[in-house]
């Protein structure tokens, strides 16, 4: 009650479904409540037969809650829901709607190329779409809670969440801030945990750790009754952490198999596993320049294992006890840029790349975690200054057989193992490298990478063709470089120049360089023109609508690329 007399009021629930009609409806008398006061009201409704919410018919359902007072409507809100059953079994791992469901998760930073942390709605979804490609159905949010435009993309898409407290503590900030989430958040479907702290070293040794989980799950199940909590643990000693899903961070930190024979009632994920990437389209080590191989591509110290990536998803996916595993992670981000020092300035260990272009790694889980063909080839074949070198090519295929040529040279031809991956020895000499998958006996794909001359043209394209005029929606455009021939240059790293005309701005700009220095937008928003150095033959470029309905013109070219326009519809 906001007013400074005391009153009474009543509340008409009415729950509409897809369509807009109603299905169910209930009231409430609230009774009195006195100036400034606060009082909870609670109401029941049953539906026969729900549309359920899943990861692949996302159905959500409208609640309108309207306010009456001495029979007059005062107030209204609008809740977008979902009605679904979330379960973690000790036996069968996760459970959506009675049914397993493996996760296939990344962990996430909030960030992006030319915007920093203020995204656009558009963008957010952008960056889902590139995960869900993958096969992705699942996402954790580290180590802070999401922005509700986040949340509410996860609903209409269908990305099962792990929503986790920034801080681990049992003191009065602590706790609001815990309530503020979940009490903010909890009408989302798609989240299915609450995760109350990451990696605390310094109580995950101590009894005060044990006594602090302990007590903010008891919160967390007073906040929110139907959904369980977790703790994502290094590699303390874990079991005596109490989670009701326990959070384990890295396999190699934690004796995942000992623990389900001593414990056998526990419920776990794998909250935290290395994807092993580096940098998009390096293969040889740059470090003055920001730039590594990926880990996969060699041993490396503790994690002396090629193709690391795959070692978490067989463990996972080979016991169904376990709900699932999240990658660290689904994009690069800036800052931590371990093991790397300046000139990089972000984390390489990213699926995708800042911008959201495809890692080889990328390749691997899209061929285990989707039942789209997939046949990707690696390295490119740009390899200038290698001439003569010895060089493993690899081939991710979910494909039952893989053959490979080299130079016309033919290879071999090798079965693939569940959840692996292929790999030939050759020297490299410029030409082509040439894979054909096989399934059933039957030739099912063909792949090639050649190697190409230098960019002459350049290609552009973006996520959607129109968008809105509401000064908020966001158009994603590719940049890509080619040569004569119209092949994707790998290594090229072009200045270019941007310029637009219309009902658009330049939002921000990036390349997926983790070392890059220069300005990502411009000072002055009104800018018709503005730069950005390609890496590795791609550029990614953001235009925001200005308001006005109307043909917005993108160029893109640089000092020896002619330029190339794209059109853009901005509707009202």
């Amino acid at each position: 009650n906001s007013g400074i007399e005391a009153g009474t009021y009543r509340l008409c629930h009415v729950l509409q479904d897809a369509e807009g009609k109603e299905v169910a409806r209930c009231e409430t008398d609230g009774g009195q409540v006195l100036p400034k006061e606060r009082k909870l009201s609670i109401g029941k409704m049953e539906l026969d037969d729900p549309a359920l919410w899943s990861v692949d018919t996302p159905y959500l359902y409208t609640l309108q809650t309207e306010v009456y007072q001495n029979g007059r409507q005062v107030d209204a809100f609008v809740t977008a829901t979902g009605i679904r059953e979330v379960r973690f079994d000790a036996d069968k791992g996760f459970l959506l709607n009675g049914e397993p469901l493996k996760l296939k998760g990344v962990n996430m930073h909030q960030d992006h190329p030319g915007v920093g942390t203020g995204l656009p709605d558009a963008l957010q979804v952008y960056r889902l779409r590139q995960l869900k490609a993958l096969g992705c159905n699942a996402y954790r949010s580290s180590h802070n809670p999401m922005t509700p435009e986040m949340l509410d993309a996860c609903d209409r898409m269908g990305i099962l969440v792990i929503e986790e407290n920034r801080l681990t503590g049992v003191n009065e900030e602590h706790i609001r801030l815990l309530r503020r989430m979940m009490e903010r958040d909890r009408n989302h479907p798609c989240i299915i945990l609450w995760s109350v702290g990451n990696e605390e070293w310094g109580i995950e040794w101590e009894e005060s750790g044990t006594r602090i989980a302990a007590s903010m799950r008891e919160y967390c199940h007073r906040f929110d009754p139907t959904r369980p909590m977790t703790v994502a643990s290094s590699s303390g000693p874990s079991v005596l952490i109490p989670a009701d899903v326990a959070g384990y961070n890295y396999i190699l930190q934690h004796s995942v198999e000992q623990h389900r024979k001593d414990y056998p009632q526990r419920r776990a994920l794998g909250s935290e596993e290395t994807t092993g990437c580096g940098t998009r389209g390096i293969y040889f080590d740059a470090h003055d320049r920001g730039h590594m191989v990926a880990h996969n591509r060699r041993p490396n110290g503790p994690d002396s294992l090629l193709n690391c990536i795959g070692r978490g998803w067989k463990f996972y996916d080979e016991r169904p006890y376990l709900a699932g595993l999240f990658y660290w992670t689904g994009f690069d981000y800036r800052g931590e840029p371990n093991p790397m020092k300046f000139p990089a300035t972000g984390s390489q260990f990213g699926l995708l790349d800042y911008c959201g272009f495809p890692k080889d790694e990328a390749y691997y889980l899209k061929s285990w975690w989707t039942d789209e063909p997939v046949l990707h080839i690696l390295p490119h074949w740009n390899l200038h200054g290698h001439e003569g070198d010895s060089i493993d090519v690899w081939v991710y295929s979910n494909c039952d057989e893989v053959e490979l040529a080299v130079n016309d040279k033919n290879l071999g031809r090798k079965p693939m193992e569940k959840n692996g991956y292929l790999a030939w020895k050759t020297v490299y000499r410029p030409g082509a490298v040439k894979a054909v998958g096989y399934k059933n006996g039957r030739k099912m794909l063909a792949e090639k990478v050649e190697t190409t001359g230098v960019a002459t043209c350049v290609s552009v394209a973006a996520d959607r063709t129109v968008i809105r005029a509401d000064k908020r929606d966001v158009a994603v455009i590719r940049a890509e470089l080619q040569d004569r021939k119209k092949r994707f240059v790998p290594t090229a790293c072009d200045e270019l120049t941007i310029t637009v005309a219309g009902p658009v701005r330049i939002l921000g700009v990036g390349n997926g360089d983790p070392a890059y220095q220069a300005a990502e937008r411009p000072m002055d928003a009104s800018a018709r023109t503005f730069q950005v150095k390609a890496f590795n033959g791609l550029a990614q470029i953001l235009l925001q609508s200005t308001g006005e309905a109307g043909e917005a013109v993108l160029t893109v070219g640089a000092e020896h690329i002619p330029a190339a326009s794209f059109v853009l519809k901005v509707q009202e």
